[in-house]
């Protein structure tokens, strides 16, 4: 195990991650008020005179070294998506880059959003998204009441590049109870799915993403609050779905 793995806190992270036995690692966090970046560097201190923790992949991939197995977590404070010069430092140099988030067996990572309000007959961002991304799940559980009065709502990505494109068709969603829950088939043109409590379709499709917000769009003003769990893997390296 990489010996800049130096705390408790340290040696439970790496078995969470499963970091590797050889190379080193490297971690990207924005330092920032109110994240991660300070109890990282308790963790990750400099070891043999380099840093470990980093505020950009620019200067985490300075420190690797090609060949070397070295791996980069990106933490969700950091929400830039890497860059094509990035991307080819690490292609040329073997680093790995993945979201600092525990991975599933199926290699799949999990995104969720605390209950929300509906949007005013507008959109709500639920998730930001660094990269492309797969998404293999994304279900909705209705914790509030939906108000009744018609409203048609969907999901949709809002690209950092491009115009917004609709995920699924929208669904009238008044009246819905407490416990309906809301998912996509993945197929775009089939409308947003509800069931009244229990069980919901798993996701037959997976859809790409690429970096922007994935949003929920209502027609009209509803009262009524939705927490959201998105499943997803990876695409680019490092690209993540974190609560926006």
């Amino acid at each position: 195990m990489s010996s800049n793995l130096n705390s408790g806190y340290g040696q439970l992270l790496a078995h969470s991650l499963g970091l590797p036995a050889s190379g080193k690692t490297f971690i990207v966090a924005a330092n920032s008020s109110g994240n991660n970046y300070n109890k990282l560097a308790e963790i990750f201190v400099p070891h043999e005179g380099v840093n470990i923790l980093h505020t950009t992949p620019t200067l985490a991939l300075a420190q690797c070294t090609a060949g070397n197995a070295d791996v980069i977590y990106i933490d969700e404070s950091y929400s830039t998506a890497l860059t094509a010069a990035e991307l080819e430092s690490a292609a040329t140099k073997g680093v790995s880059i993945m979201p600092l988030a525990a991975q599933r067996a199926d290699g799949c990572y999990v995104a969720q959003r605390a209950l929300s309000t509906l949007p005013a007959t507008g959109d709500l961002s639920l998730f930001t998204i660094t990269g492309k991304v797969e998404l293999v799940q994304i279900v909705g559980e209705v914790t509030t009441v939906i108000q009744t009065q018609a409203n048609n709502t969907l999901l949709k990505i809002n690209p950092t590049v491009g115009a917004d494109v609709d995920i699924c068709a929208a669904l009238d969603i008044s009246a819905n109870a407490v416990g309906s829950l809301y998912t996509i088939t993945g197929t775009l043109g089939d409308a947003l799915i509800n069931t009244a409590s229990g069980a919901v379709p798993g996701q037959a499709l997976p859809v790409v993403l690429t970096a922007g917000a994935l949003e929920l769009e209502c027609a009209a003003t509803n009262t009524g609050a939705v927490k959201w769990t998105a499943v997803y893997k990876s695409i680019d390296p490092g690209a993540r779905m974190f609560a926006a």
